[in-house]
């Protein structure tokens, strides 16, 4: 930072007492997780180790400056066994204990309903970022919630604005968000800025636990904000930094495994904000035996017993999309073993984090479903049976349900599974006399609107693959559900030769294994801008086609 006010006096722009550096601190879905863990974000095997609240509390203590905010980014309450098993209290507590200015609540800081968070927001010591109307919804006579405040920094007022998650909805029953109705985050900042504005802050800073394209959104209509730091996601997170009059939106780092660093320059004088530098540091274990402030601060916090290994784990599962379909077959087959079910049919965003190959403790497994989500037993037909698959009631871009049962007949795309939108009907292919026995999460049942209950089970959906990944010992992968067409001509065309990457749109390379809406369109940006491939080989120039799956793909795809 010195060096930066350095280059800014050598240019002749100001005098050094003209700025104030403003630090902002962030992290993102904490999800209780107080131990280390897996780093699945970098290369390289065996996987390091990275995490815990020891490290992390230190890390911020280090990087705190006289002018600094220290913010969180959502779904810091619930996500491991310490966490639920307190209702998200300890997440709160270690927020407090390491001084957090702000959070905003992410969707899975509803578990347990409005209420819960409620209590939540009244522990904290620090103003929890939300829509007012969460007020209403409680029936609160005092104010609670708010969505932004604006803090004297040395000169420079700041203004922290946090953002409603707009996947409240997605992921919590209708009970546990009280029908809250939660706007897109643009139509959030539009009715929040004028306000932040008429209080005359001299930096904005927008918060939430929003996807990076929301964020570029915002960052791209609204000039008079600064900076937006979104939620984090599985893998390296990918900020996109300030250019020429480009705003940065930066991602934050999961699990307290990165603590994300912002210094900006503002420039008193001129009311300006001049550069924006941001970094993101990884969160190194304390040693065994740490006897620092920061470890014994944490120590009380958590006092849960050692976690041992309880099963061995085959195959490394990483939460790309090739991992996670591993990763969820297994789940699924599990549940539905456990369950006595013919199909187990799960949303995919069940699974919340990747399995490393080797022993795994009881805290690893949890942490794959940690979520607890109540599962119900169903008698159904084919139609139910569609519309519990492929249901058009909810977003046709989602990625469709895993899986886990008899072999299929399928209406719709055989060649890959990818989106809800691609399934347009689905029979058991070894039909059984009678109707099909299913389990899904109870979640997931609302959503699909299949007006059918069921019976609840007494074990939640972490409880029955807990159990199943213990009775096992030794966990080894099964295979995907197979796909048979039904009806041979909707299945696309290009299933009969290989894709033609030099021609081929976005929703024909998403045909191939292992490549999505982004990575498909990462393709179609190279060759505008570097022109055709020459070879297939090419390919792999593109980020997020790595030699695995370029491996995958290779017969498949063609430079004609």
């Amino acid at each position: 930072m010195l060096a930066l006010i350095a280059a800014f006096l050598l240019s002749g722009a100001s005098s050094k007492a003209e700025f104030q550096p403003v630090r902002i601190l962030y992290t993102g879905d904490l999800h209780a997780r107080t131990a280390p863990g897996p780093d699945f974000a970098a290369a390289g095997l065996p996987r390091r180790v990275l995490g815990g609240w020891t490290g992390l509390f230190a890390l911020i203590s280090a990087q705190r400056t006289d002018a600094c905010l220290v913010v969180d980014c959502g779904d810091f309450g619930f996500g491991s066994e310490a966490g639920d098993s307190s209702q998200g209290r300890i997440s709160i507590e270690f927020l407090n204990a390491t001084r957090y200015d702000a959070a905003v609540p992410g969707a899975r800081d509803f578990t347990g309903g409005p209420e819960n968070l409620e209590l939540l927001a009244k522990t904290a010591e620090f103003p929890v970022l939300a829509d007012p109307m969460l007020d209403v919804v409680l029936k609160r006579q005092v104010p609670l919630f708010r969505p932004y405040f604006v803090r004297d920094m040395k000169g420079a007022r700041v203004a922290v604005v946090g953002l409603t998650d707009p996947d409240i909805p997605l992921l919590n029953r209708h009970d546990d968000f009280g029908g809250l109705v939660v706007d897109d985050p643009v139509t959030q900042v539009a009715r929040y800025l004028p306000a932040v504005e008429a209080e005359s802050a001299d930096v904005v800073v927008v918060i939430g636990h929003i996807r990076p394209a929301d964020g570029c959104r915002i960052a791209d209509s609204f000039p008079a904000v600064n900076l937006v730091i979104c939620g984090a996601e599985p893998g390296a997170p990918e900020s996109r930094l300030t250019h020429r009059n480009t705003t940065p939106v930066l991602v934050a780092g999961a699990y307290g495994q990165r603590l994300g660093v912002a210094d900006i320059m503002f420039n008193k004088t001129e009311h300006r904000v001049y550069q924006v530098e941001t970094r993101m540091l990884n969160v190194t274990p304390g040693p065994a035996g740490d006897s620092t402030v920061a470890a014994r601060r944490v120590t009380e916090l958590c006092r849960a017993g050692a976690d041992t290994a309880v099963c061995v784990n085959m195959t490394e599962c990483a939460p790309d999309s090739v991992g996670r379909l591993r990763l969820g077959a297994l789940v699924a087959e599990a549940v539905r073993r456990k369950a006595q079910a013919d199909i187990a049919v799960l949303p995919a965003y069940a699974l919340e984090s990747g399995l490393a190959a080797g022993p795994a403790t009881r805290q690893d497994l949890f942490a794959v479903v940690p979520f607890q989500e109540r599962l119900r037993f169903l008698i159904v037909d084919d139609t139910t049976m569609t519309r519990l698959v492929a249901p058009d009631s909810v977003n046709q871009h989602e990625p469709a349900p895993l899986l886990a049962g008899a072999d299929y007949f399928v209406v719709g795309d055989t060649l890959s599974w990818p989106e809800i939108s691609q399934v347009e009907r689905v029979r058991m292919r070894d039909r059984k006399p009678g109707q099909y026995r299913v389990v899904t999460t109870e979640q997931w049942l609302e959503r699909a609107r299949a007006h059918v209950f069921g019976s609840l089970l007494p074990q939640t959906l972490t409880d029955l693959w807990i159990g199943y990944a213990v009775a096992q010992e030794t966990l080894k992968p099964v295979a995907g559900i197979r796909l048979y067409p039904a009806t041979p001509g909707l299945v696309r065309q290009q299933t009969g030769g290989p894709v033609n990457i030099n021609t081929a749109d976005s929703q024909l390379l998403q045909t191939l294994p292992g490549v999505g809406p982004k990575t498909a369109e990462r393709i179609i940006e190279y060759r505008q801008t570097s022109g055709r491939f020459k070879s297939i080989e090419e390919i792999q120039n593109v980020k997020g086609i790595g030699p695995k799956r370029y491996e995958k793909i290779r017969t498949l795809i063609t430079v004609r």
